[in-house]
């Protein structure tokens, strides 16, 4: 593994590792736990990131997009689920909107 990938992932243990007799009624009731993304506020240095990002207050595992009004999860992949939130069919469609709003107040100020 490497140490890009350890920041990531917590190894978990194979279940033929916990085969003895002994232990078998204890690891069915213990849950593998897996690495959760956590919030960065250096990702809203990124120019783009920053147009539509935030910090949600009350989950880590959680981020903000202003653009569609919406928490969604990054514990799964950090990054990875914020770019599959840009490309869902909602952001694109509200980016567009959000957009064609800001033509119209700039006309607006511009020409009236």
């Amino acid at each position: 593994m490497s140490s890009s990938s350890q920041d990531e992932i917590i190894e978990i243990p194979n279940s033929s590792s916990s085969s003895t007799s002994s232990s078998s009624s204890s690891s069915s009731s213990k849950v593998n736990k897996r690495y959760q993304s956590k919030f960065k506020k250096e990702w809203l240095s990124h120019s783009y990131f920053s147009t539509f990002l935030r910090e949600c207050k009350t989950d880590q595992t959680k981020a903000l997009c202003i653009t569609c009004n919406l928490q969604f999860s990054i514990k799964n992949s950090g990054l990875g689920d914020i770019n599959n939130h840009i490309r869902t069919k909602k952001h694109q469609e509200c980016t567009k909107s959000a957009e064609a709003n800001m033509c119209k107040i700039y006309h607006y100020r511009c020409f009236c």
